[in-house]
């Protein structure tokens, strides 16, 4: 579970939430209200689809794209059932939420992994953005 979570409130706007993403280099936010009660959740889908829909993503607000009420676990939930959610759900995180349902934390697929695997693989090379995608022959970060 990672505790030191990064969350939306219901009027951010698309564009900070995207830009927060690349940031932190994750792939959703949780949304909460004013007293820290998981209310939805934004994924770099949902940006993705505001942009494909020709959206202003500085107008557009977490409320209006987010999922709502979004599957949540409390934090002795058995990593079992976490990852049965994930996969009858096809999702990335799940909130976690204590017994108060304020947000504490979250669980992603790849908190899963890093838990479970031990890493044997080097990285080699820079990590290049969509600008340099098609420079020939440049080595970049897979994560």
């Amino acid at each position: 579970m990672t505790t030191n979570v990064v969350a939306a409130r219901q009027s951010t706007t698309a564009r900070e939430i995207g830009a927060r993403l690349l940031m932190g280099d994750f792939n959703g936010l949780p949304v909460i209200d004013n007293n820290a009660k998981v209310i939805g959740i934004v994924t770099a889908i949902d940006i993705l689809r505001a942009i494909r829909q020709g959206k202003n993503l500085d107008s557009i607000r977490a409320i209006d794209i987010m999922t709502r009420n979004p599957l949540v676990v409390k934090q002795d939930t058995e990593v079992k059932e976490i990852i049965d959610i994930i996969l009858q759900k096809a999702i990335i995180l799940v909130p976690v939420v204590n017994d108060e349902h304020k947000l504490i934390g979250l669980v992603s697929r790849l908190d899963i992994l890093q838990q479970n695997l031990n890493e044997k693989f080097v990285t080699i090379g820079e990590r290049s953005g969509l600008s340099e995608a098609n420079s020939p022959a440049k080595p970049a970060l897979m994560r």
